[in-house]
């Protein structure tokens, strides 16, 4: 974090899908956190939920310490080698926490979410 900003800024978010058999795992690499649906658009929907939550719970209490758990290297890597998808915006609605006694104001943030889909897994 920047001393003269102290919040930590998200420029993107990165999501990778596993297609299990029966279900599909969605992965936000940048929180490590994770939803499993009985397809990729509710796993998704899921995940888009989970990772709101977490963004807007540390922004209004002001722990930001819950924005820097990444996935280990290893979903990285795959992916890299997954198939891209289409990307995505996702809106999150935050208060910020003070810091000095100012009127609080609702934020819109936008996020891109950089997707993709591993190869079929059993």
């Amino acid at each position: 974090m920047d001393k003269m900003n102290p919040l930590p800024r998200l420029d993107a978010l990165h999501y990778l899908f596993t297609k299990k058999t029966d279900r599909t795992v969605a992965h936000c690499l940048d929180l490590d956190l994770v939803a499993v649906g009985r397809d990729r658009a509710t796993a998704e929907q899921r995940l888009n939920e989970i990772v709101c939550a977490q963004i807007a719970g540390a922004y209004s209490v002001g722990n930001y310490g819950l924005l820097f758990f990444h996935a280990p290297v290893e979903f990285w890597t795959a992916m890299k080698e997954g198939e891209d998808l289409p990307k995505s915006l996702l809106r999150i609605e935050t208060t910020p926490p003070m810091f000095l006694p100012v009127e609080q104001r609702l934020l819109e943030v936008e996020l891109a979410v950089y997707r993709a889909q591993t190869a079929y897994a059993a």
